[in-house]
C-alpha cells in the first residue's frame, strides 16, 4: 500500500492537496510569458508546487520545462553546470542515444558522462576550464535556448543564491541574458523573502520591476482537512475529525509538517486514528528528533540556547527587545538579544516575516514547548 502523504518530491495531481488558485496564476504567467518570483517560508511547497505546474504543461506539448536547483551552487562556474544539465534534460530529444544528444545540442561544451553503478542511469558534468569559457558556454545556452521551435518555461529554485556567488556582477549577467529572450518564461523560487524583495523591488538593482511577486500562503485548512481525510478513507483507516483538528494545529497547517505527521500515522498501519493516538504519534516524533535538538545546545552559545527556547516557548515575537520579553525570560538587555538575533537568523534557526520572529523548524519549536514550558510561571 503506497503512502498517499509525500514529504519530498513530487507523484502526480491525485497526491496533492489543493493550490488551484496558485496554479491557475503561474500557468497564466507562463502563457502570457511574465516572468514570476514565487517565494514562501520553508518546506511549504513552492518546489512540490513548480513540478505540480509542470505535470499539468507537460501533457499539452507546447512547452520546454527546464527546472533547476542552485541551492548548492557557490560560483558562475557551478550555475552554468546546473544550467546546462537542466537544459539539456529539458531541450533534447529522449528518443536519441544520449552521445547524440549531447553532441548536438552541446557542441562547444565537452561533458563528462558517467552512470550509476546501481540504476544504469547517466549523469552529465559539464566542465570548464576557464572563466572566458564559463561565459561562453553561458552564452550558448541562451543561443540554444533562442533557436527553440517551442517556448521554454525555466525554474530557478533558491535563485537567491546568487547572491552569495563571489562575482558580484551575476545579478547583472542573469539580467542581460534574461532580458533578451524572447521566447523563454522564467520562475525564480526562493525561501528567503527579504533577499528576493530587494533584487526584485530596489530601484538601482538589474532586477527590479521584471518580475510578478507571489507570496505562497498556507493551503486553505478546509480543503486540507478534506484531503486528510480523503487520503485516510480511500485506504480504509478511519480518523476522527478531531485528530484532524489536532494535526493541522500542532503543525501550524504548515505543508511539510502536516504531511510528516500524516505519513507517520498512516504507516502505523492503525485501522483507526484517534485524537490520543495522534498526540502519541506527535510525541514520538519529538523523541526520535530529541539527539538533533540537543547537539544544537553545543553549537550555541548560552544566551543564544536560552533566547532560542524563549522565542520557541512564545511561538512568535513581535517586540524581541520589549522589557516584558526580556524580563520574562532573564535575558539581559536589548543589545545583548539583537545580538543574540542576528546569529540565530544566520543559522536559519529563525525567521523573521511579517514583522514576527519564529522558530523555522515547527518540530524543534513544539519539543522546547514540552521540555521546558513548565519553567515559564
Amino acid at each position: 500500500m503506497r503512502n498517499p502523504f509525500l514529504i519530498s518530491g513530487y507523484r502526480s495531481p491525485s497526491y496533492f492537496c489543493n493550490r488551484k488558485m496558485e496554479t491557475k496564476r503561474i500557468v497564466s504567467a507562463i502563457r502570457n510569458n511574465r516572468n514570476l518570483t514565487l517565494f514562501s517560508q520553508r518546506r511549504l511547497g513552492k518546489t512540490g508546487l513548480l513540478h505540480h505546474v509542470f505535470y499539468i504543461l507537460a501533457k499539452e506539448k507546447e512547452f520546454n520545462l527546464i527546472y533547476i536547483d542552485i541551492f548548492a551552487t557557490k560560483n558562475l562556474n557551478q550555475f552554468v553546470n546546473e544550467f546546462a544539465q537542466g537544459v539539456f534534460v529539458g531541450l533534447t530529444d529522449k528518443s536519441k542515444s544520449i552521445f547524440d544528444r549531447v553532441g548536438k545540442v552541446f557542441k562547444f561544451i565537452k561533458p563528462s558522462i558517467t552512470y550509476d553503478p546501481l540504476t544504469g542511469a547517466p549523469s552529465i558534468n559539464f566542465n570548464f576550464n576557464s572563466e572566458d569559457e564559463t561565459h561562453s558556454s553561458l552564452n550558448t545556452i541562451f543561443a540554444l535556448l533562442a533557436k527553440s521551435k517551442k517556448s521554454n518555461v525555466i525554474v530557478i529554485d533558491e535563485f537567491q543564491q546568487v547572491l552569495n556567488y563571489p562575482n558580484k556582477k551575476m545579478e547583472a549577467l542573469l539580467r542581460m541574458h534574461i532580458q533578451k529572450s524572447n521566447n523563454s518564461t522564467f520562475i525564480f523560487s526562493g525561501s528567503q523573502k527579504h533577499l528576493l524583495l530587494s533584487m526584485f523591488g530596489e530601484y538601482n538593482r538589474p532586477f527590479y520591476q521584471s518580475s510578478e511577486l507571489m507570496q505562497l500562503g498556507k493551503i486553505d485548512k478546509a480543503e486540507y482537512k478534506k484531503f486528510i481525510h480523503k487520503k485516510f478513507q480511500s485506504n480504509k483507516i478511519n480518523i476522527e475529525p478531531e485528530a484532524i483538528d489536532f494535526i493541522l494545529e500542532w503543525t501550524k497547517d504548515h505543508t511539510y509538517y502536516v504531511q510528516y505527521v500524516c505519513n507517520k500515522l498512516f504507516s502505523s498501519a492503525a485501522n483507526k486514528i484517534t485524537l490520543d493516538f495522534a498526540k502519541h504519534q506527535c510525541s514520538l516524533i519529538l523523541e526520535e528528533n530529541e539527539p538533533l535538538y540537543l547537539s544544537y545546545r553545543n553549537l550555541l552559545s548560552s544566551f543564544q540556547w536560552e533566547l532560542l527556547k524563549a522565542i520557541a516557548l512564545e511561538g512568535e515575537v513581535i517586540k524581541i527587545t520589549s522589557n516584558d520579553f526580556i524580563l520574562k525570560y532573564k535575558l539581559n538587555s536589548p543589545s545583548s538579544v539583537q545580538r543574540g538575533i542576528k546569529s540565530l537568523i544566520a543559522k536559519e534557526l529563525i525567521t523573521f516575516e511579517d514583522k514576527k520572529y519564529f522558530l523555522q523548524d515547527i518540530f524543534f519549536s513544539r519539543w522546547f514547548g514540552v521540555k521546558f514550558n513548565s519553567q515559564i510561571k
